[in-house]
């Protein structure tokens, strides 16, 4: 069976509340890409699909059964730092607050050093994860640290 390479091209939502949360979304918004979505290339099929499955279902308000297939892709393909991210910003989304922030770091740590922009995406993804939980100091310290990573 030869290898399948697919583009995948998600929108990035994160959902905010006071204009501070909105800057840190048009911040990560605008870093993905011009026109908001991030880009991912899989070759494994099958990871490939679950992604698109995920996606699919995200689009479509059903944020437990895109979990799901997101879950199912990373089973597949446990070291890509992309899907764990991407993990992180679905549970933001449900306002799973603590899970976003364990699972950007998770993506943090499989992530190379060449890959600042995900770095950047994922400080962004755990300030926010913070912001929720009213945990500002940890905030401020993610703000800080996705500067770092910001160009």
């Amino acid at each position: 069976m030869g290898a399948c390479a697919l583009l995948i091209v998600s929108g990035c939502a994160t959902t905010g509340g006071d204009a501070e949360a909105d800057a840190v979304t048009q911040r990560l918004d605008a870093y993905i890409a011009d026109d908001g979505n991030i880009q991912h290339d899989i070759s494994n099929r099958e990871v490939a699909a679950r992604w698109r499955e995920s996606e699919t279902l995200r689009s479509a308000g059903d944020f437990n059964g895109a979990r799901a297939k997101l879950q199912q892709a990373i089973d597949a393909s446990p070291r890509d730092a992309v899907l764990w991210s991407r993990a992180a910003e679905l549970e933001l989304e449900m306002a799973e607050n603590l899970r976003a922030e364990n699972y950007a770091a998770k993506s943090n740590f499989l992530t190379t050093d060449a890959n600042q922009g995900l770095r950047y995406r994922n400080w962004l993804l755990i300030e926010r994860a913070r912001e929720a939980r009213g945990d500002l100091l940890g905030a401020r310290e993610a703000q800080i640290e996705a500067r770092k990573y910001s160009q």
